[in-house]
């Protein structure tokens, strides 16, 4: 056991071990008082201690990583996220929950320490929980000594104990119909049964058979995703491309948001002088031959111009 002395709210720390469950009560930033408990006396302890149960993610189930992103695009972030998860790790973005904060902010930069935490590994964490008699409100990456100052924060979409009860209903009404049939009738479950047989084989064969040509495909896949990936690894990511508007663009001037397909990139954002900005473009060495999407606005209130303009990077 451990105690120490802290101001706050309180919440509860849950580890989930393989034998053993450790319980931290923390106020604020501090942890006021540990223990681990067996399954005789966890559920009595639980119950004394305050605040949301937050469940502590083991280090081996997340990933962390810094970026350096430009100030400029501080309002398209997740849209550098799904870039860079799918750069740097081995998951697509919508298998993935992630959070964020910032380190520091440097002159035309800030720097993040992004959480990312595969759907799989929390849903499974969570239905750990639940089975120990755990009402989880969120779950926490700890990435510090101390484990009340911990990082990343997630939640789920929906509680898995909800899609538990579900299921539990949903199987023991499929049992009840399937138990009253059979007793009704044993020549309807036969008849039934047989008729599922017949229809589960016309739904395989065809399976099959789309199997089989994609096996005989499979190879040649390979190769294009070969290709496409030695492709992807030669050209400059987002980061570097907003990194170049960053370094050229004026202080006057700002983006508020962008889009990049094929070479194409798309500007959308306010300055003192939005004409400034084409010709600023057009001299880079990573730009060329940009041109208005749309007329340039000029907003007299606050003596700003709106554009809308495309630029070709240079590959």
């Amino acid at each position: 056991m451990a105690v120490s002395l802290g101001f706050g709210n309180q919440f509860v720390l849950v580890n989930l071990g393989e034998v053993a469950v450790e319980l931290f009560q923390c106020r604020g930033k501090r942890i006021i008082w540990s223990g681990k408990l067996d399954q005789n006396n966890f559920s009595s302890k639980l119950n004394k201690l305050k605040g949301d149960q937050l469940i502590l993610i083991p280090k081996e189930d997340f990933v962390t990583f810094h970026l350096s992103i430009p100030k400029v695009a501080e309002h398209s972030i997740e849209q550098l996220l799904e870039s860079e998860i799918e750069r740097r790790t081995a998951f697509h973005y919508d298998e993935v929950k992630t959070d964020h904060f910032v380190l520091s902010s440097e002159g035309t930069h800030v720097n993040l320490l992004v959480y990312v935490v595969p759907k799989k590994k929390l849903t499974a964490i969570c239905e750990t929980a639940m089975k120990a008699g755990l009402k989880p409100q969120c779950f926490v990456a700890q990435n510090t000594d101390n484990l009340a100052e911990y990082g990343g924060t997630f939640k789920l979409e929906s509680s898995a104990s909800d899609k538990q009860s579900r299921l539990r209903i949903f199987a023991a009404m499929l049992v009840l119909t399937l138990f009253v049939t059979a007793l009704v009738s044993p020549f309807i479950e036969r008849h039934w049964s047989y008729g599922k047989l017949l229809a589960e084989n016309k739904r395989i064969t065809p399976l099959s058979e789309d199997i089989h040509k994609r096996k005989q495909n499979l190879r040649l896949y390979e190769e294009q995703v070969k290709t496409i990936n030695e492709f992807s690894r030669q050209q400059p990511t987002v980061v570097a491309i907003l990194d170049e508007v960053s370094k050229i663009l004026p202080d006057t001037a700002w983006i508020r948001r962008f889009h990049l397909k094929d070479n194409e990139l798309v500007l959308q954002g306010f300055a003192s002088n939005a004409s400034d900005v084409v010709a600023i473009l057009g001299s880079s060495e990573m730009f060329e031959s940009p041109s208005l999407r749309a007329p340039i606005t000029r907003e007299p209130e606050k003596e700003i111009e709106r554009f809308n303009l495309v630029v070709r990077v240079r590959f």
